[in-house]
């Protein structure tokens, strides 16, 4: 019995010290961590360091480092059935086509901000598939078009090979369009317009090369007109050549459309804004075919004059333009008081000439004069 009283006697010894032991490791109760607003204690001390600078966000003001809302379960379902799924495919197919490997970049949260109803709000994993889908056929009809220059341009300005979306206040946009910034090929939508034209939107990606393209200067050809001559005029000035040598019993000739002197002139006065709603729209596009025109509707009208069956016009056109060389060229102004255009021969060259503000007007007409000058 009396072992058994100092046995519960060294028992309780032993808890009493686990006791303490266990408070002064603080294993014990616990209570609950001061509130934020809990002020009782001093304030923390400054440690002096230098706070580190993060790198400034491309993202606007207003929601730089904002955090995305949560998109509803049913939309984050339909993004990804529809478009996460379909996304891979589409950019192996873009890749293939541009020769280079493309990526999309595109935030469905961001562009959820902008969807007010209908396909936007309800289907926006259909609609960013259907912007692409669209973009890719665009794609192939300016490769159709432009060829390997074509895609080497677009390669070396969108030079990150990345398709993304954002919205824009561009003028001249209604509904959706593109533009080449910081080497990325942007789709462009007007906001309350996201959803509208999803096809449409690379439907002038030439003029979004071609602005993106573009020097400071007005003097280096662009993209577009590089792309008019050397489908519109290289392929067909050698027949146009030809049928000069024959009409005018010529071994050679030398034709000379000086384009950058051209080009540069033209640029110089659209720019002015001085030109009328007639004017011919993306001139660009077109400087090969009309420079093209200029020449070939000259040695029709000489055909159509008799030139080739008169040997005594042919030798006056000889012993007048001596250098065997026709050149178009811009002019300020014409030596004539009226008229759009006009024909001169200058130390022994035949010059067809106009304005900037004529430019492409009437281009059969100079050949009318050339048998009073010779």
């Amino acid at each position: 019995m009396d072992f058994l009283k100092k046995a519960k006697a060294s028992l309780a010894e032993v808890q009493g010290d686990l006791n303490k032991a266990t408070a002064s490791l603080g294993l014990g109760d616990k209570k609950s961590a001061p509130t934020p607003t809990d002020s009782s204690g001093p304030e923390p001390q400054s440690s002096g360091s230098t706070p580190i600078n993060t790198p400034a966000t491309s993202v606007a003001p207003s929601t730089a480092g904002a955090p995305k809302a949560k998109l509803p379960l049913a939309i984050r379902k339909n993004v990804r059935d529809n478009w996460e799924s379909a996304q891979p495919n589409l950019e192996k197919k873009i890749s293939d086509l541009l020769g280079e490997t493309w990526k999309t970049d595109i935030d469905p949260a961001y562009l959820y901000t902008f969807a007010e109803s209908g396909y936007s709000k309800d289907n926006p994993g259909d609609m960013i598939k259907s912007y692409i889908e669209g973009a890719l056929n665009s794609l192939e009809k300016y490769v159709n078009n432009y060829g390997d220059e074509g895609k080497s341009e677009l390669n070396t300005l969108a030079s990150s090979h990345t398709i993304t979306m954002d919205v824009t206040t561009k003028s001249g946009i209604t509904y959706t369009g593109c533009e080449i910034v910081g080497g990325v090929l942007r789709i462009l939508f007007v906001k309350g317009a996201l959803g509208t034209n999803v096809n449409d939107s690379l439907d002038y990606l030439s003029e979004a090369i071609n602005q993106a393209g573009t020097s400071s200067d007005d003097t280096s050809l662009d993209f577009n007109a590089r792309s008019s001559i050397k489908n519109d005029y290289e392929p067909k000035i050698d027949a146009v050549k030809a049928k000069w040598q024959k009409i005018l019993a010529l071994s050679t000739i030398d034709i000379e459309p000086n384009f950058e002197h051209n080009y540069a002139a033209i640029a110089a006065y659209t720019k002015s804004g001085k030109q009328s709603n007639t004017y011919p729209r993306e001139w660009q596009k077109s400087l090969g075919r009309f420079t093209l025109e200029y020449f070939s509707g000259f040695v029709e009208i000489m055909e159509n004059k008799g030139f080739g069956d008169d040997e005594m016009v042919q030798e006056g056109f000889k012993d007048a333009v001596e250098k065997n060389q026709v050149a178009l060229r811009i002019v300020d102004r014409l030596n004539k008081s009226n008229g759009y255009n006009e024909c001169v021969i200058e130390n022994g060259v035949l010059y067809i000439q106009t304005t900037a503000e004529y430019w492409a007007t009437n281009v059969n007409d100079p050949a009318y004069e050339l048998m009073d000058i010779l």
